[in-house]
């Protein structure tokens, strides 16, 4: 079985490259050089997996490669590193590791899924109907809005708005605190 095939890779894989991509495409701004990284850091955590201690944070361990290959990346690059200090990449650290358990813990997503409509219920049916219409239905706002009657910059403002109100609302619930009663928006 080669190193492509096995579980244990496929397992890095599946569960760290979201948030690795994500963290190379904040250092960097440029996609495909973050996937480039990426790649490049499970090759380099797949040949030394003989040395990682799982007493640690796994991924930690992967942060620590894909820091290392950042500040590669600049040294052999040809265009300056954007602008980030010490602290910036250890905010950076701080918002993968949160990323990460988001995307490893099993029970994140249904508990997301299940406050999402909770908070969906708070908003008013108008709202509702319009996000119902642009993302289950797949109808553009144009066409929405000549549905209901509004002008498209209308619709468009009621989707930002119950987005807003939606992640706020999510958030909330997640961290463990009430939701504002009666909040609604359309």
């Amino acid at each position: 079985m080669t190193a492509s095939e096995s579980p244990w890779s496929r397992a890095i894989v599946e569960q760290n490259q979201r948030w690795l991509t994500a963290y190379f495409l904040a250092a960097t701004g440029d996609r495909t050089a973050s996937e480039d990284l990426v790649q490049e850091v499970f090759h380099q955590a797949l040949e030394s997996q003989g040395t990682y201690d799982a007493t640690k944070p796994f991924g930690a361990w992967l942060r620590g490669i894909a820091r290392h290959l950042l500040f590669r990346h600049y040294r052999n690059a040809r265009h300056a590193m954007l602008p980030f200090d010490g602290a910036m990449l250890d905010q950076l650290d701080l918002h993968s590791a949160q990323a990460e358990v988001r995307l490893i813990e099993p029970d994140y997503q249904p508990t997301r899924l299940a406050a999402l409509r909770l908070c969906m219920e708070r908003l008013s049916a108008r709202a509702r109907s319009i996000l119902d219409l642009k993302y289950s239905e797949r109808h553009s706002s144009k066409d929405i809005a000549e549905r209901v009657g509004m002008k498209t910059n209308a619709v468009d403002m009621v989707i930002s708005r119950a987005r807003r109100t939606l992640e706020d609302c999510v958030g909330r619930r997640l961290a463990g605190e009430s939701p504002l009663a009666g909040a609604s928006d359309d």
